[in-house]
């Protein structure tokens, strides 16, 4: 569906405030739309609501707007993604592979403020993303159970495309520890708060080399259970991280 430019290039501006939405929202209210209604209970489920029976009336109301109106409201972002998820009123999760994204990244992100993407199929199009400026929308990436090994982790640690980035997994992709030095002393993830690398191959070089970075001094969250990270590592993690890390 459209939206007016008025409201819209503000919340696509401003994905994390609920301002914009609900301004939206009360325009929306005094012409009808349903919309209006899910975005105030969207945001209203994202905050903390302290009575569990306002919760439930609540989650209720939410499901049954999106069996009448979701199709209307996804539009033509069902045919670029393979799902979508709702919060705050609008799309601000996907997933899809590789080449949907690359094609369709530059409308999806006109089309709804979507702030997590989850790609799947990018073994043989790391480069082209890592050289894409359509890195730069999204504030969370999965690329897990992808096999990047660590050229991918190096291709993603060389792009100056990830400067807004908070969050990357990379679970079950074959990193090494020449990938997780190169994302330890890469000079574009200086926004980057939690990182997932379980199940990978990292070592204790690995291990050392990111205890030793100044990136481990921004990280809220760092995932590297089943890696071979031995003692020493993981020693030197807990030190620095204590339980910012889970091993």
């Amino acid at each position: 569906m459209r939206h007016p430019a008025l409201f819209w290039q503000e919340i696509l501006e401003h994905p994390e405030d609920d301002g914009p939405r609900l301004r939206y929202a009360a325009w929306l209210d005094e012409r009808c739309d349903p919309l209006g209604e899910f975005i105030r209970i969207q945001c209203r489920l994202g905050q903390k609501v302290a009575e569990r029976r306002c919760l439930l009336e609540l989650e209720n109301r939410e499901r049954e707007l999106l069996a009448e109106f979701e199709t209307e409201w996804v539009g033509d972002i069902a045919g670029m993604v393979d799902f979508w998820v709702f919060r705050r009123g609008f799309i601000h999760e996907i997933s899809a592979t590789a080449a949907q994204f690359l094609e369709h990244g530059e409308q999806l992100f006109q089309l709804a403020p979507v702030e997590e993407v989850h790609l799947v199929r990018v073994r043989d199009a790391i480069d082209s993303l890592a050289d894409s400026n359509i890195l730069e929308r999204p504030t969370y990436f999965d690329m897990s159970n992808n096999l990047l090994r660590d050229h991918g982790a190096r291709r993603l640690a060389a792009s100056p495309h990830l400067a807004r980035l908070r969050g990357l997994n990379l679970s079950s992709s074959g990193v090494g520890d020449s990938g997780l030095k190169a994302l330890a002393r890469s000079p574009h993830l200086g926004r980057l708060r939690e990182l997932y690398l379980s199940d990978n191959h990292i070592g204790s070089p690995g291990a050392r080399a990111l205890a030793q970075s100044h990136l481990v001094e921004r990280l809220n969250l760092v995932h590297l259970r089943f890696n071979p990270i031995g003692n020493d590592g993981a020693t030197l993690l807990q030190e620095r991280l204590g339980s910012r890390v889970c091993i």
